[in-house]
């Protein structure tokens, strides 16, 4: 079971992902409908629904109904911070980065995705810190860059680097970040 099964069906599921990770990015209501995978009918009665509640925004552009994620809804940051932790990054990475889960100590996402503050352009900031190099991490990453469509900028820090007081690491350390060993670790098993 999915951890956010309890809350969503699979199709809100993939609603979510997909208009929480681009919320600059507006979609039409058939593109949304078929990235649910749900009938006609059932899929806009949640677009409905979600667009009543405000957690989506509706724009016409002629006779076209456009709609995007709405940021300014209140549990919105709660909500994307959900599909980021499931669905949209962790779970991506974690599967990708599974085979060298034993070779690493720390795993997360920093930067404007950790602290909610990217756009659809924005990299993915992500530091490794164990016996990695990045010519070994850059291959596992290929298939989620594109799966994402996003590029992963990776950040390699051997354990005696990660140490050190550089002014540059302690922001990285002290910032906003996703953590990912658990999930790497879980996928490894």
């Amino acid at each position: 079971m999915h951890p956010l099964d309890v809350l969503l069906s699979p199709p809100e599921q993939r609603l979510m992902s997909t208009v929480l990770l681009h919320p600059d990015q507006d979609f039409g209501t058939l593109e949304l409908l078929s990235r649910m995978g749900n009938s006609r009918s059932a899929g806009s009665t949640v677009l409905k629904r979600w667009v009543e509640a405000g957690l989506l925004r509706e724009r016409k552009v002629g006779n076209q109904r456009r709609l995007s994620a709405n940021p300014q809804f209140l549990l919105y940051p709660e909500l994307r911070r959900m599909v980021l932790k499931t669905l949209g990054l962790v779970e991506p990475l974690a599967k990708a980065l599974a085979p060298i889960a034993h070779r690493l100590t720390e795993a997360f996402v920093f930067g404007s995705v950790a602290s909610g503050n990217d756009t659809s352009e924005s990299d993915i900031d992500l530091a490794l810190v164990g016996d990695v190099d990045l010519f070994a991490v850059s291959p596992l990453l290929d298939a989620v860059q594109a799966e994402l469509g996003r590029a992963i900028h990776v950040n390699v820090y051997s354990a005696q680097e990660w140490a050190l007081h550089d002014p540059v690491l302690a922001v990285i350390k002290r910032g906003p970040r996703l953590e990912l060993m658990e999930a790497i670790r879980a996928e490894a098993a």
